[in-house]
């Protein structure tokens, strides 16, 4: 039977961290704890669990936290969580599957749920079961590697928002989606914490962009920062940095575009969209967000034979039909 590493970074997390093992202890072999300078009781809770606990001197870097406590690794798989991240009993099954069954697979990636308490841009509404997050009405989605084969000689990269895929990548290694989810608490913390994190990501970002200025994702990180806080022009700056670097990162046309949609400039906001469409023209959020700046500009002939065509493509689509009606309405 393949036998489990379960490795954890932590700093103050004796409020999450009894619960984080607790969810996973069923089929971890071995629990590994690396500890960057708390001052709470984290290591005594790791303690009863007989967690092997290391400390490590904090370097600006979530990936040289996270590469030591895989460098601590005994078993054959490793599982990494954050402390503030939780695995529902029913998803337990499906790892050990997983490792017991890999094929030609190195690695697994989960789904992340960050919860969070209001909605906004790409939230999903959460209709969990799970008695840990039935108070949290939405969450953000993310697809993470957190298990994968040891002794690969695997690493995590990036200062801040760390990932392993890239070293995975660089192996050519297997690593499909794994249908088990992470539930992590992370934003729905006290202000005063989740403003601490914010101000202590900014700066890890920022130290990102020193190292490699001309690095797409580390642009695009610094450009979504600003946008959380309102300041378009520095967001605009950023994700126009992250376009010429690579104009083909995730959708940063797009989110040009929005920026010009709330600076009210219609136009600019319209040729973004544009660009947006012409590089991935099967997005269909490309076409409803050229239409609602058609709308917003007063052009409702244009966004009505915009929507007309995706409509017949696509007549399930609710946002397609509700800016299509607002359109006609508005054309009569």
């Amino acid at each position: 039977m393949p036998t489990l590493s379960l490795c954890i970074i932590t700093k103050n997390e004796e409020k999450y961290l009894e619960q984080c093992i607790n969810s996973v202890r069923g089929i971890a072999d071995e629990i590994i704890v690396v500890d960057t300078g708390s001052t709470d009781g984290t290591k005594e809770i790791a303690k009863k669990f007989n967690a092997k606990i290391y400390d490590f001197e904090w370097s600006d870097s979530f990936s040289a936290a996270k590469n030591e406590a895989i460098s601590h690794a005994t078993k054959d798989w490793i599982l990494v969580l954050d402390a503030d991240e939780v695995i529902e009993e029913k998803d337990l099954g499906k790892i050990r599957n997983a490792i017991e069954n890999p094929g030609e697979n190195a690695a697994f990636a989960l789904e992340q749920r960050s919860y969070i308490n209001s909605h906004f841009e790409g939230a999903e509404r959460s209709n969990a079961d799970f008695k840990l997050v039935k108070d949290y009405p939405f969450f953000i989605s993310h697809r993470l590697v957190r298990l994968f084969k040891n002794n690969l000689g695997l690493k995590f990269r990036h200062r801040v928002h760390e990932l392993i895929e890239d070293s995975i990548r660089e192996k050519n290694l297997k690593f499909p989606n794994l249908d088990a989810a992470l539930h992590h608490f992370g934003s729905v913390k006290d202000e005063k914490h989740i403003q601490e994190k914010t101000e202590f990501y900014k700066k890890l970002i920022f130290k990102q962009l020193e190292d490699e200025p001309d690095n797409a994702r580390y642009c695009y990180q610094a450009a979504r920062m600003f946008l959380g806080e309102g300041n378009f022009t520095s967001a605009l700056k950023y994700f126009e940095s992250t376009a010429k670097i690579d104009q083909n990162y995730r959708l940063v046309f797009s989110e040009i575009a929005k920026i010009y949609l709330q600076m009210r400039d219609f136009n600019r906001a319209a040729e973004f969209f544009k660009k947006s469409i012409k590089q991935k023209p099967d997005d269909i959020s490309g076409y409803n967000n050229l239409s609602v700046s058609y709308m917003m500009a007063g052009r409702f002939e244009d966004a009505k034979k915009l929507l007309e065509e995706q409509v017949k493509n696509h007549p399930k689509n609710n946002a397609l039909l509700f800016n299509y009606k607002k359109a006609v309405e508005q054309c009569k």
